[in-house]
């Protein structure tokens, strides 16, 4: 599997149990891989313009596209940390992923402590904890 965390996937994605779904393709950050269980753990991606305020919301962690410049985003971002989503690990996820560019090391590092302790520290409701096994995701990528 050539999938790394830290990469970048452009996906539509279930965002919740109550079905709603993205009309349309949406960075997400690998945050996890488990291979016992064959899941990718990713963690949506939005850029800040227009939306600086988010920035201030502790369920969100910034990413400065700058020092060092990354490839795998291209302006001001956030994470958001709130929700919880996997994908079952199949072959033919790699063909979702940007680029086989990573996060820096020490944003990557910044990122995945932020979202292991909100996830920690915070409950996050049953309605945002999303899995999707690779029917579903595949189905959603041809709408």
């Amino acid at each position: 599997m050539d999938l790394e965390i830290g990469q970048v996937i452009s996906a539509r994605i279930r965002f919740n149990n109550f079905g709603l779904k993205s009309s349309s393709k949406h960075p997400y950050l690998i945050v996890g891989i488990d291979e016992e269980l064959r899941t990718v753990e990713i963690a949506q991606l939005d850029s800040l313009q227009g939306k600086e305020y988010k920035a201030a919301m502790r369920c969100n962690k910034v990413i400065f596209c700058d020092e060092p410049i990354e490839t795998v985003i291209d302006r001001d971002s956030y994470v958001q940390l709130d929700n919880t989503f996997r994908v079952e690990l199949y072959d033919g996820l790699t063909r979702y992923r940007r680029q086989t560019d990573k996060l820096s090391e020490e944003k990557l590092k910044d990122v995945l402590k932020s979202y292991r302790s909100y996830h920690e520290v915070h409950h996050i409701d049953e309605n945002k904890q999303v899995y999707m096994d690779r029917g579903e995701f595949e189905n959603l990528q041809n709408t």
